[in-house]
């Protein structure tokens, strides 16, 4: 079945997760939408997502936009049932940005004829619109669009126009409550947010069914508690912070109680760098993680602040892979959040690729950069396999 994704915010990173999930090739792709054959239940494949907002499936295509009302309307009028009709048409480039934005002024004088149309045959009809020419996650759950209703989605390439329709859609209730209602959040520490903790857990591409998964600097326990839901059988945590200890096994609690899978578990209070005085040599099959970023930033640093700051983080980093290389099997993978700072323009990362790759790692994908546009610290999503 052909099937579209409509990515997330950081695209290069949900684009690399749907092809480790689903092992499949992307057939076309932009910043917005991705398309690949895939004959699994889509809702299974949606929930294990982090950084695609919708799936569905092709229905078909044409070459001019004149053509998409025809197509649109015989879709619509498949829909069986006597109850109201409701619709509502997202337009999403797929290589061809200046085109989508001429489409999607014309949508809505689509959508209205398709309105009258079907008023006009004797059904009523609702046409969903928003401010937005997509409609979010949230107007799609909110009118029903998916049980009781159709989103459309058009999908503007170089040489042909997609129509599509909208099978599933991330919970953004689900995430936002695990995010917001944990009971442990440290935001002052920074807290590395679920879904990027679920794409790096998906990224390193392990069949979680009888495989350990560790986190060595594991904060508030966001990454367990990902790799817990994905059905991973065994996760560990280990900190140099006992108070971050206390909060992993709070939070992996409220999961508990919250009716959510929990992986059994094993929690450390121990610095990265005796780590294998913990644990057994080859232990474990993937390491996720995101080590200590630095110290929180203001913006007013100056260049040798950061390059200070770097050097300290370097070598932390350098002792503490060395360490973890003992526990993680040959073959496995490891997947780091490394941090990257930046002054204006101008980028300081650590050098986690040089350090790993003296180690004997090679890295499996270029670096995914993870950044919102406030922020003064990015993350280098680098995903590495052990020899």
């Amino acid at each position: 079945m052909q099937t579209f994704a409509i990515l997330g915010s950081h695209s290069r990173l949900s684009l690399a997760e749907l092809k480790a999930v689903t092992k499949t090739d992307i057939n076309k792709s932009s910043d917005q939408s991705a398309v690949f054959e895939y004959n699994k239940d889509l809702l299974h494949l949606q929930n294990k997502l982090g950084g695609t907002q919708k799936l569905g499936e092709v229905l078909g295509s044409v070459k001019d936009a004149q053509e998409i009302e025809a197509h649109l309307l015989a879709i619509l009028k498949d829909q069986v049932g006597d109850n109201k009709l409701r619709f509502g048409i997202s337009v999403y480039d797929l290589g061809d940005t200046k085109r989508t934005k001429e489409l999607q002024k014309f949508m809505l004088k689509v959508g209205i004829n398709l309105k009258k149309t079907i008023k006009q045959s004797g059904r009523s009809a609702r046409l969903v619109t928003a401010k937005e020419p997509t409609l979010s996650t949230v107007v799609v759950a909110k009118n029903k669009l998916i049980s009781d209703g159709v989103e459309f989605v058009i999908m503007v390439g170089g040489s042909e126009i997609l129509i599509g329709v909208t099978k599933a859609i991330q919970d953004f209730e689900d995430w936002s409550h695990r995010d917001y209602d944990r009971p442990a959040r440290d935001a002052r520490s920074g807290m590395l947010p679920p879904k990027l903790a679920r794409m790096m857990v998906n990224l390193a591409g392990v069949d979680p069914k009888n495989s350990y998964l560790l986190d060595p600097f594991c904060g508030s326990g966001t990454i367990l508690m990902e790799a817990s839901l994905l059905g991973f059988d065994n996760v560990i945590g280990s900190d140099i912070s006992k108070n971050a200890i206390d909060d992993t096994r709070e939070n992996l609690q409220w999961l508990i109680d919250q009716n959510y899978p929990v992986a059994d578990h094993t929690l450390i209070c121990s610095s990265a760098d005796f780590m294998s005085d913990k644990l057994d040599n080859n232990l474990v099959d993937v390491i996720v993680t995101e080590p200590f970023l630095g110290n929180p930033r203001s913006g007013r640093e100056q260049e040798i602040e950061i390059t200070r700051g770097i050097k300290s983080l370097s070598d932390l980093y350098e002792s503490s892979f060395l360490e973890l290389d003992k526990i993680l099997r040959p073959g496995g993978k490891m997947v780091i959040a490394s941090p990257i700072h930046f002054i204006d323009d101008k980028e300081f990362p650590v050098p986690t690729i040089e350090i790993m790759e003296s180690l004997g790692y090679s890295l499996e994908h270029e670096p995914m950069l993870y950044k919102r546009e406030t922020q003064f610290v990015g993350r280098n999503i680098l995903i590495f396999a052990k020899k």
